[in-house]
């Protein structure tokens, strides 16, 4: 019983923890890799959309997302990339914890 009443409280520590790995994931990945492709800093980036957009944009196997980036060149040719496909979960995570109606400051270092 014990246990059980253990589990519950660390539960959401845990899910907690994850969700903020795949949010500095996420945002490691804008700085060293999306950063030089569209040169708008992460927190512009992450200001563009509401949560609820940068969700529609992710959706769909972030079909809407590679229409409104696929204007950069750059940008094209890396969504065709197998490791643009990695790493959509996390930049998902950045851009969603990092919203324009989010309460939260992103922290980038560029």
């Amino acid at each position: 019983m014990i246990k059980k009443i253990v589990l519950l409280f660390l539960l959401p520590i845990f899910v907690y923890a994850i969700n903020e790995a795949d949010v500095d994931k996420g945002q490691t990945y804008y700085k060293f890799i999306l950063y030089e492709k569209l040169n708008i800093s992460g927190e512009e980036f992450t200001k563009l959309y509401t949560q609820k957009q940068w969700r529609e944009l992710f959706s769909n196997n972030s079909k809407k997302f590679k229409e409104k980036f696929s204007n950069n060149r750059q940008m094209k040719e890396f969504m065709k990339t197998a490791k643009f496909e990695e790493i959509v979960p996390y930049l998902k995570a950045f851009t969603i914890y990092y919203a324009k109606d989010s309460n939260v400051v992103a922290q980038c270092e560029e």
